[in-house]
């Protein structure tokens, strides 16, 4: 499916159409809570983007949990990169609280996976500035692992 996407890509930028990464097409895992590195028994030592989340609130009157994502990040290998992320000391006690969650989506195209991964980036940036009043350059910002 990714070739058939590059193809059209290809043949788009060919004939003069700029078209942006749509990273709502990726093939999102389910949430999958982040305890300790057995948690990640499910996660493919494949390349792709991963997103953290922190609940937020447990329990809404339907029943849904509200998550705040914190990080949006890509990798050659996502299995190493999130057990990378488990024991970095700057997340250590976050994740050590039991409320934080991992979602992955597997892309192969390294061009792909950084575009849709710089296109969330930004989502997450102009979503926590529009949520706080306060605004930040992440995309400035060096990843701290």
């Amino acid at each position: 499916m990714e070739g058939l996407t590059r193809l059209v890509d290809d043949s788009m930028a060919r004939h003069g159409f700029d078209a942006p990464v749509d990273h709502r097409r990726l093939q999102w895992s389910r949430w999958l809570r982040c305890e300790s590195s057995f948690s990640l028994l499910l996660v493919p030592s494949a390349a792709g983007i991963y997103t953290l989340g922190e609940e937020i609130a447990s329990e809404l009157p339907d029943g849904k949990r509200m998550l705040a994502v914190f990080r949006v990040s890509e990798s050659e290998d996502l299995c190493f990169a999130l057990r990378r992320e488990l024991v970095a000391p700057s997340l250590r006690e976050r994740l050590a609280s039991g409320r934080c969650f991992v979602r992955f989506a597997q892309v192969s195209d390294k061009a792909y996976r950084q575009a849709a991964c710089k296109a969330l980036q930004q989502w997450l940036a102009t979503s926590a500035e529009a949520a706080s009043g306060i605004v930040n350059d992440f995309a400035s910002a060096p990843d701290p692992i």
